[in-house]
């Protein structure tokens, strides 16, 4: 609402100032970089199209499943929103290491330094995968507590807490695969793999898509058969990244240049 604009644009201005502060402006000659650079655009079209249709492609692919699944009822679409409100407090951070992770492997890959984004590879699959595995062993241990939370003070909940449960054991178990493929995603982008991932990302986003159409409006399974089936999706994409990363097809000399060519 009114009061979610207001913070947007308090936001923008207080980046704005910080931006053309004097020292920054002195600093990194922001004045004169408003200037057209064609080579620079054209990269980052390269670079960053992929990487925002991606997550246009996979954001509608989520919301269409979060439809339908809500589509089976009051209940399912409840639990839902409880298990993907916890799935936030493991899903955020990670997405902050991801932005941190793409700009130091850009930094060292850039200044080829291979050891040290070597040694930030690592460091980032420490911090991702530890912070999920404390957060993965609160949502299983925990998961019907952290479940009646959300319950009201009157009504029935039993329905719910129970629904709610077993898609927090779910949340468990990708929490970690969450983790690796926020890791593995902020390498490959910031040694400049966006096509790829955009291209495999996609794919299994839409795949799952399909496969919750077959299984939720086709087959009318229940909701727990919808639910494994995201987490399987999680799971793969998560496979598959590791599997690009281990490739090290990425750390090609010659797709290393193409990338800083401009």
């Amino acid at each position: 609402g009114v009061s979610t604009i207001i913070a947007t644009g308090f936001a923008l201005l207080l980046f704005i100032f910080c931006y053309f502060r004097k020292e920054h402006r002195e600093k990194f000659k922001v004045m004169d970089s408003f200037k057209y650079d064609g080579g620079i655009l054209k990269r980052f079209v390269r670079l960053g199209f992929p990487s925002g249709l991606e997550l246009f492609l996979n954001v509608a692919a989520f919301n269409l499943f979060l439809l339908m699944f809500q589509g089976y009822g009051i209940v399912e679409g409840a639990s839902a929103a409880i298990v993907f409100n916890w799935d936030i407090l493991s899903f955020v951070p990670m997405v902050g290491l991801n932005i941190g992770l793409i700009s130091m492997i850009g930094r060292f890959v850039g200044a080829q330094n291979m050891l040290r984004a070597n040694e930030a590879i690592t460091a980032g699959f420490v911090l991702g995968l530890s912070y999920s595995a404390v957060l993965a062993f609160i949502y299983i241990t925990f998961r019907f507590a952290l479940v009646e939370v959300f319950a009201p003070p009157e009504g029935d909940f039993t329905e719910i807490l129970e629904l709610a449960g077993f898609m927090m054991v779910g949340l468990s178990s990708y929490a970690m695969a969450d983790a690796i493929i926020q890791v593995c995603g902020g390498v490959l982008r910031g040694a400049g793999d966006t096509r790829w991932i955009m291209y495999t990302s996609v794919t299994l986003h839409w795949i799952m898509l399909v496969a919750q159409y077959l299984i939720i409006r086709v087959f009318e399974w229940g909701p727990k058969a919808s639910w494994l089936a995201f987490v399987v999706m999680i799971l793969a994409i998560a496979v598959v990244f590791v599997g690009r990363l281990r490739g090290g097809r990425w750390r090609d000399e010659e797709a290393l240049r193409m990338v800083m060519a401009e």
